[in-house]
């Protein structure tokens, strides 16, 4: 009998020496009683299967050269690949290893763990479609099915896929896995989180030892203060910065202002956030929103002391109220029943109206933001709000003390009234009268209802006392002139024409009360019938409605400018054109 089981052994060695090498058991059988066309190998047992080691408990070697490994089956192919399970079934001829129950894969510091995995010898693939485990020195991926690439540390994970990385939990749809570089890329829904932020793609890559992160459909970026979403998105956790590509817009929730652009860059650590190409910067309330766009954005924290303006030796904040009580020549409004048209009354001046009846300073904030910030806007600043326009070369805000500076030809248009100066800033205050002070050449212009007349007042600087959202008073400092059309209860009577080194404007719901000329006043009252065209328009007089925006589309506009410009001197005044010139068609649209 044993001489029959050698012989049988020797045949089964000499048949399958290609396939499968018995190298050792502690007993052998062969027993068609037991398992037809098969020898059982029992106690360590240690056979080789195309070039791999495999040790288990017991085992079959069929005829037909399949193996099935029972009990602490270990598998071992090349220097690096571990195979553990309680059972393998290993065909040769389709060189596929079916590993079952209690399977652990492990190639160097990678270990994948289920309790079904399929192993294929001609291409180094494991297979799994009940749940598997991917583990290494960094992070944990898990899935319901996945596939892991020996050869090329790449791992697939398809169908609830949940991973905790050094910075991040993940939840995806399909990624994919680079064990070496430790690199995670997103092929379908992804969000990656952790308690501070959360990210969420449908195709990317994220590197999960450098903390890069690439986002490239449908990306967005959020946390308890911002949010950022883009065509793409770039981030650097480590060092904070991002980059968001096409269409982007980064939301600052505790400030209420949206940034938007084609590129925008941004920095957690900083908190500055930039933007170029079509640009926008979003200044949203329930009330109102305002749009503003230059050539070049930024913003980032205030981190200045707050700032009082100090009174200018050209500007000064009440300049003109202290001399009153001693040279003013206004000291009570009358009303305005001419007799004669002839001198002006020099005491007082009633009707004509100015500024319209909403005019907000506060452009930029509706109330003092959390955390101060500061914002500078470069080159072609154009501006809309429903009751306020503007446009200037660059602009600051700082929302600190909610102050507002323009640059170079800076021009703010409400309702049919402009303002214009060399510099203008804007004052927005909890207690005191909001401010407008224009400084060089400051001229206000208002159009009358019938779009052919207008009201001016100019003179080298201005100061503009807001209250409740009204213009209050005008301060006028330095070669003060003003043109108001002066009215009874018939329609207009003539043009008030006055001329004094320092004018205050004293106005009620935005028309002019009362008018005090300091220092030199001289003046007269026109009437209608007695007006030559160039009495009409005050030197500098440039009215540029053609350059205003009309909606917040329209901010991207850069219309060439067909001001009315007043005549040097008296003569044929010039057509008056259409209230509003139809803009262009916008390059870009905000949503």
């Amino acid at each position: 009998m044993l001489l029959g089981l050698l012989a049988f052994s020797g045949n089964i060695q000499a048949q399958t020496r290609k396939k499968v090498e018995i190298i050792h058991s502690d007993l052998g059988a062969y027993d068609q009683r037991i398992v037809a066309n098969a020898q059982r190998l029992l106690g360590n047992v240690n056979i080789t299967i195309d070039g791999a080691l495999m040790w288990c408990d017991s085992l079959y070697s069929y005829t037909n050269n399949t193996v099935d490994a029972f009990s602490n089956v270990h598998i071992v192919r090349g220097d690096t690949l571990n195979m553990y399970a309680d059972f393998i079934h290993y065909d040769p001829e389709t060189k596929l290893a079916k590993a079952r129950r209690n399977v652990k894969l492990i190639d160097k510091q990678t270990t994948l763990t289920t309790d079904s995995l399929d192993y294929s010898m001609i291409n180094d693939l494991a297979s799994y479609n009940y749940s598997g485990t991917v583990k290494d020195s960094t992070n944990v991926l898990k899935s319901i099915i996945g596939q892991y690439y020996v050869n090329e540390k790449k791992a697939y994970f398809k169908k609830n896929v949940d991973g905790v990385t050094k910075d991040y939990k993940i939840k995806s749809d399909t990624l994919i896995y680079f064990t070496d570089t430790k690199q995670v890329f997103i092929e379908g829904p992804t969000t990656i989180f952790n308690e501070k932020d959360t990210l969420y793609a449908e195709y990317g890559w994220y590197d999960s030892m450098k903390s890069y992160t690439r986002l490239t459909k449908k990306p967005k970026i959020w946390n308890a203060k911002q949010k950022v979403k883009a065509d793409s998105i770039y981030y650097d956790k480590e060092n904070g910065e991002g980059l968001a590509m096409g269409h982007a817009r980064i939301q600052d929730i505790e400030n209420s202002i949206i940034v938007v652009g084609n590129r925008v860059k941004y920095n957690d650590i900083t908190k500055i956030a930039s933007a170029t190409d079509s640009a926008v910067l979003i200044q949203y309330s329930k009330a109102d929103s305002l749009f503003l766009h230059a050539d070049y954005l930024k913003t980032m924290p205030d981190t200045t002391p707050s700032r009082k303006s100090a009174p200018d030796k050209k500007i000064q904040k009440k300049p003109i109220a202290k001399k009153l009580a001693s040279d003013s020549l206004s000291l009570a409004s009358r009303n305005p029943e001419f007799k004669a048209f002839s001198k002006l009354h020099k005491d007082s001046l009633t009707s004509g109206k100015l500024v319209g009846d909403t005019l907000r300073t506060d452009s930029l904030a509706t109330k003092p933001p959390k955390d101060a910030r500061l914002v500078l806007a470069y080159h072609k600043v154009r501006f809309f709000r429903d009751d306020m326009q503007g446009k200037c070369d660059s602009l600051t805000y700082w929302s600190k003390d909610s102050t507002i500076q323009m640059f170079t030809n800076p021009v703010i248009w409400s309702n049919k009234n402009q303002i214009s100066a060399n510099y203008i800033e804007m004052i927005n205050r909890s207690k005191d009268p909001d401010e407008i002070r224009m400084k060089d050449d400051a001229f206000i212009i208002s159009m009358e209802d019938d779009s052919l007349r207008f009201n001016q007042i100019k003179g080298k600087n201005m100061i503009g006392y807001v209250r409740n959202n009204e213009l209050d008073k005008i301060d006028v400092s330095g070669n003060g002139q003003s043109n108001y059309y002066a009215r009874d209860k018939n329609g207009v009577i003539g043009l008030n024409k006055a001329e004094s080194s320092n004018i205050t404007i004293y106005m009620n719901k935005g028309k002019v009360k009362r008018i005090a000329f300091i220092k030199s006043p001289d003046g007269e009252l026109k009437p209608l019938g007695q007006l030559e065209e160039g009495d009409k328009l005050l030197p500098g007089f440039n009215w540029q409605d053609g350059l205003r925006p009309v909606n917040k589309d329209d901010i991207f506009r850069q219309p060439a400018p067909e001001p009315i410009l007043a005549p040097a001197a008296k003569s044929k005044t010039p057509a008056i054109p259409d209230k509003k010139q139809k803009p262009e068609k916008s390059v870009n649209t905000i949503n």
